[in-house]
């Protein structure tokens, strides 16, 4: 979120706890012993902090005294034990306080490899106890523990959603799900709470840090976290539990490291680490924006020097219903894609003139149908449920068509007054061809400071005052976010993929079609407009 993260507060007395079940919960972490590090041998001491999260998420209660929440999702930097708890959590349901007959505890994360740290957390707990260790039968190749007397299982598995069906799951434990494949990894999520229905009263327990990029499950879960705790959305049965630093914060601020990571005021997060971390990084800059996402749990998006802050690109004015656009003079600019890439089409109908000029945004972006999940966790986005949203064309094979681009921008034409499409001079032959044999005025454009600096500047300018009226394009804005803009001499601006640190190609057609509104714009006189006198050249 951009502005007022809301911050779970770590005092436990703010959370009612009426029937006793979380405090049962804490009793039962309680008695489970720690094996690695300076804690070793010594029982789970529940800080304030973590017995806060319990209480939040085991307080909760219906009318009959059933637990309430369903799903908890726990955002909290590294450093803070939150896999350590969350295995906790796991084994409370297995054989703990809150097991059931046949119980189903799974523990899942991005790969095999991940999930098996969580699970390994847990049976080390059974290990050292040893009226619990000869209760569970561990099969290790596995990544599996069973409990005879209840029929209850404890495993791990990873994003091979394919594999999962059959489930009935009671506890879900979802680790660092911001690392989770995008296509893979929402198939897992959705298979595993799908299997839930059968139960009646399961659990989801969510832990990670702040990811990065737009789309995919994390952002969604991240996005809704936020709405809930901030009362935007009523939903009693999901626990949103956010341990952040203010978006705003300066990264070397100490008072945002501790609002960020409550295990630094419980002695088991180093500050002096930190210290020792934050040093370093000041000479390499671009490791700031990890120490943000990992140590401050601040949601990462496109660059790590972005052109404009996307807090800005989003506060645009809405934009013009798409029946009030019909007929409309438009400008439209195409960046292709080489092969399997990207490739965006970005329709502007500019409104006023100069500094009042308003531009409607009308943006298609077009993939390979091949390979796309695959595409989109290369490019940290959803393009599967873009796809499925409309923002996205898919075409057929493992290279773009060409030809359904024409189809697009002939489809523009009918419906609007296209004057001029702007399209890079790179690879762009037959689709010029093709356009120019249906009528269309092209103009091949530079990606050079001499063809770019003007749009980029005018382009600046409508987005910082809001007249820029994308409509909240996802693909379109994680463009804008990736952006990382190249000045020369002058200071002049030009849009970089090279430096870039995702795709930016609708920022580029954005750029393009802007350009072109701009070259046409016809000057009244300086002889028109002089009110008077003589006039000197």
């Amino acid at each position: 979120m951009t502005i007022g993260t809301p911050i779970f507060s770590p005092d436990p007395a703010l959370y009612d706890d009426p029937t006793g079940r979380a405090d049962r919960i804490c009793r039962f972490v309680r008695r489970l012993q720690l094996w690695e590090g300076d804690f070793a041998g010594q029982h789970f001491h529940t800080h304030d902090f973590q017995e806060a999260v319990i209480r939040r998420i085991y307080g909760p209660s219906n009318d009959d005294g059933s637990r309430l929440v369903r799903m908890a999702c726990i955002w909290i930097p590294r450093g803070n034990a939150k896999t350590t708890l969350a295995a906790a959590l796991g084994l409370a349901h297995f054989l703990g306080p809150e097991a059931e007959a046949g119980g189903q505890v799974v523990m899942a994360a991005a790969d095999r490899e991940n999930a098996g740290i969580a699970f390994n957390s847990a049976h080390q707990f059974v290990l050292q106890d040893d009226t619990l260790a000869s209760r569970v039968r561990a099969v290790e190749s596995r990544k599996s523990l069973g409990h005879p007397k209840t029929k209850s299982t404890l495993k791990a598995i990873s994003s091979e959603a394919y594999s999962k069906h059959g489930l009935n799951v009671s506890f879900f434990l979802a680790d660092e799900i911001h690392a989770w494949p995008t296509g893979e990894g929402r198939k897992l999520f959705k298979t595993v709470t799908d299997s839930m229905v059968k139960r009646s009263h399961p659990l989801t327990v969510i832990i990670s840090t702040a990811g990065d990029g737009q789309g995919g499950l994390a952002w969604d879960l991240w996005n809704y976290s936020h709405k809930v705790a901030s009362g935007e959305i009523e939903d009693p049965t999901f626990a949103p539990i956010i341990f952040a630093a203010e978006p705003e914060a300066d990264w070397r601020d100490e008072a945002a490291w501790h609002s960020a990571n409550p295990a630094i005021d419980a002695g088991f997060c180093s500050l002096e680490e930190l210290r020792i971390k934050a040093r370093r990084i000041e000479h390499f800059p671009s490791e700031i924006a990890d120490f943000r996402r990992f140590h401050l749990n601040q949601w990462q998006e496109g660059s790590a020097n972005p052109w404009l802050a996307l807090e800005i690109y989003d506060a645009a004015e809405a934009v013009t219903p798409m029946e009030g656009l019909t007929g409309r003079p438009c400008w439209i600019g195409i960046d292709l894609s080489s092969v399997e890439d990207l490739t965006a089409v970005v329709a502007v109908f500019p409104e006023g003139d100069g500094e009042a000029r308003r531009y409607d945004v009308l943006p298609m972006f077009f993939l390979p149908e091949a390979n796309i999940a695959k595409k989109g966790e290369k490019d940290r986005a959803d393009y599967v449920r873009w796809a499925a949203e409309g923002f996205l064309t898919l075409t057929p094979g493992n290279v773009v068509d060409h030809s359904a681009i024409v189809d697009h921008v002939i489809a523009l034409g009918e419906k609007y007054g296209v004057q001029e499409i702007a399209i890079d001079r790179w690879n762009s032959t037959a689709v010029n061809t093709s356009l120019q044999e249906e009528g269309f005025t092209i103009n091949q454009f530079g990606q050079g400071f001499a063809s770019m600096a003007a749009p980029v500047k005018e382009l600046k300018r409508a987005i910082l005052t809001g007249h820029f009226r994308h409509g909240g394009n996802p693909i379109l804005r994680m463009c804008f976010g990736n952006v990382v803009a190249e000045k020369d001499a002058a200071e002049n601006e030009k849009f970089t993929k090279d430096k870039a640190r995702g795709r930016i190609d609708g920022a580029v057609a954005a750029a393009m079609a802007v350009g072109r509104v701009i070259a046409n714009e016809v000057r009244p006189s300086p002889y028109e407009s002089r009110e008077g006198g003589f006039f000197f050249v």
